[in-house]
């Protein structure tokens, strides 16, 4: 039974509610998967009563998208607010900051890559809702970048779309499986060593040329 709470205590408020219940949600979709998940779990975890989880998101497939929602929102911010991303910033730097910007976003948050990869790759409305809420965003942001930067140096990189793809999931899955990733690859328990890595092979290796 839950604790009464006294009379001189405060209260959570309606978004303090709501922001526990996404949180205790996306640790357990990014650790279980979505369908081996219960609302029941969730409640427990953030120390709701499961019925006010139903009431706030319209069951477990709204908490999903409000959820992905969010992500998407809070990383646009990140990518809008990137350090030196400036209307002085030339193209190539734009998209410099911009690459780095995401891969702290997801080095920060590596339980959002962890939701996002199991429900891409599975064909349900869930993967196609992540496609056009996050992915394609993502995509169009970057593509945008990439051949502003390639039209100031006045080339044409080889298989642009590509590398914008390849540098976006192989970000992501890198992030989510970075434990499988340390035992075959030494070191990348420092969280410094792992993000200077991480950074030279996909951005300065794989998206800027």
């Amino acid at each position: 039974m839950a604790e009464r709470r006294g009379r001189g205590r405060p209260k959570d408020t309606d978004t303090d509610t709501s922001a526990a219940i996404s949180r205790a949600a996306l640790q357990r979709f990014a650790a279980q998967g979505f369908e081996a998940t219960s609302l029941r779990e969730i409640a427990g975890d953030a120390g709701v009563d499961v019925a006010l989880i139903s009431y706030r998101f319209g069951g477990k497939q709204g908490l999903w998208k409000d959820i992905v929602s969010q992500a998407g929102a809070d990383l646009r911010d990140a990518l809008e607010q990137a350090p030196g991303n400036s209307d002085e910033a030339s193209a190539q730097q734009r998209l410099d900051h911009s690459a780095r910007a995401f891969l702290a976003y997801l080095l920060d948050r590596p339980e959002v890559p962890r939701l996002l990869l199991r429900d891409i790759t599975i064909d349900s409305d869930r993967s196609q809702w992540l496609l056009e809420t996050l992915s394609l965003p993502l995509h169009r942001h970057f593509i945008d970048l990439a051949q502003a930067a390639a039209e100031e140096r006045g080339d044409a990189q080889a298989h642009l779309q590509f590398r914008v793809a390849n540098f976006i999931y192989s970000a992501a899955s890198t992030v989510a499986r970075r434990e499988r990733l340390g035992k075959l690859v030494g070191g990348m328990e420092d969280d410094a060593r792992f993000a200077a890595a991480l950074e030279e092979v996909l951005v300065a290796g794989a998206l800027v040329p």
